[in-house]
């Protein structure tokens, strides 16, 4: 009898352990279910996108000569992202190569995308300033970042740029703003020099692009993941680079400057077609219409609105060279964006940034 009631009491006191380890187990499988849907949920919001594709959002302001209806960069935008990248300065040796090639170093400002890996591969885009700027115009410096530099953090972020790194660069020597007596005309393409020569060797032997080394055959195989873009005087530096640096670059971002600002023109040249000395200069390179893309922009309110207009018009008569429509249509290999109510500001190259850089990136990638 008591070995009967002995047996009952082990009996009861297993069956009540066992439903303490299942209890235990199940809230324990219930709580780590939770935490792990709160992880995925923490993940699904970190990645949706906080604006519309600004892809999707461009369309045509006017079919008739191909212009698009560019939208105001978010303010969202201007503020700092979740995911920052970070900015550094990068010494390099150069010359004079618009006086006496006398020998100097200065330095380009380069943003790395937020968790930035040197094992990757990046692309990469190069930005110049327009009259009066520095090296530290388009983004900002490590100490003091600007809202275009938050504007490309949110695109990076969002997932519309594939990662890249940005290089923020000057075409005065020393770093210092000259004093020229015609808007930094004579200094444009000569610039050209140092950027194949010295600029993009040491930025791209340091931080992990396409190139593999730092031959010019490897800039060469690699220009599909480069970018030049350049704003004002930059934006008319941009053009001289379509015409002699093809072999590093297959995409170009010429903004509020054009031709009709360099010395190619004269003061009663009215025979000057821009279309025509640009195509001609690719041939000459040994490349068609099918090796790259130009993406022009100007504001409404910028003042060099006639002069954008102007070069857009002349490619336009070029018709076998630049084909202008909307980026990503079969055979379109140019683009031509305007900004309402945009002027010649900050404010109007980083709004050209983020309509512009996703429809490149989107190329790229494909």
């Amino acid at each position: 009898m008591r070995l009967r009631k002995l047996l009952g009491i082990m009996i009861a006191v297993l069956a009540i352990a066992g439903c303490c380890v299942f209890a235990y187990y199940q809230i324990n499988t219930d709580s780590a279910d939770r935490i792990k849907a709160e992880k995925n949920t923490k993940v699904e919001e970190k990645h949706t996108p906080k604006v519309p594709s600004p892809v999707d959002s461009i369309s045509y302001l006017d079919e008739s000569d191909k212009s698009l209806d560019l939208k105001s960069v978010p303010e969202s935008y201007l503020d700092p992202a979740d995911q920052q990248g970070e900015l550094d300065t990068l010494e390099y040796e150069t010359k004079d190569y618009d006086d006496d090639e006398k020998e100097m170093t200065k330095y380009v400002v380069v943003y790395t995308p937020y968790d930035y890996n040197p094992e990757e591969e990046y692309d990469i885009i190069y930005m110049l300033h327009g009259h009066t700027g520095s090296a530290n115009t388009w983004l900002g410096s490590p100490d003091d970042p600007n809202y275009t530099k938050n504007c490309l953090d949110h695109l990076i972020e969002d997932g519309y740029v594939k990662p890249m790194i940005a290089v923020s660069m000057t075409y005065y020597d020393n770093n210092e703003d000259e004093d020229t007596d015609n808007y930094d005309k004579d200094l444009l393409e000569p610039f050209g020099k140092e950027l194949k020569n010295d600029i993009i060797p040491a930025v791209e032997s340091k931080y992990s692009t396409f190139a593999k080394n730092t031959d010019a055959k490897d800039f060469i195989e690699s220009r599909g993941h480069r970018i030049f873009c350049g704003f004002s005087m930059g934006g008319v530096t941009a053009s001289y680079r379509i015409c002699d640096s093809m072999d590093y670059f297959r995409y170009f971002i010429p903004l509020s400057g054009s031709f009709y600002w360099s010395n190619l023109l004269s003061q009663n040249d009215d025979k000057f077609n821009s279309g025509i000395y640009m195509a001609d200069a690719i041939k000459k390179q040994g490349y068609g219409p099918d090796d790259f893309f130009i993406f022009s922009e100007v504001g409404t309110e910028d003042f060099a609105y006639d002069v954008v207009k102007y070069q857009v018009s002349d490619m336009q008569t070029m018709g076998n060279m630049f084909k202008f429509g909307m980026p990503g249509e079969d055979g379109v290999n140019c683009a031509y964006g305007i900004g309402a109510d945009e002027d010649h500001d900050r404010h109007g190259r980083t709004t050209a940034i983020y309509n512009i850089l996703p429809c490149i990136s989107n190329m790229i990638s494909e």
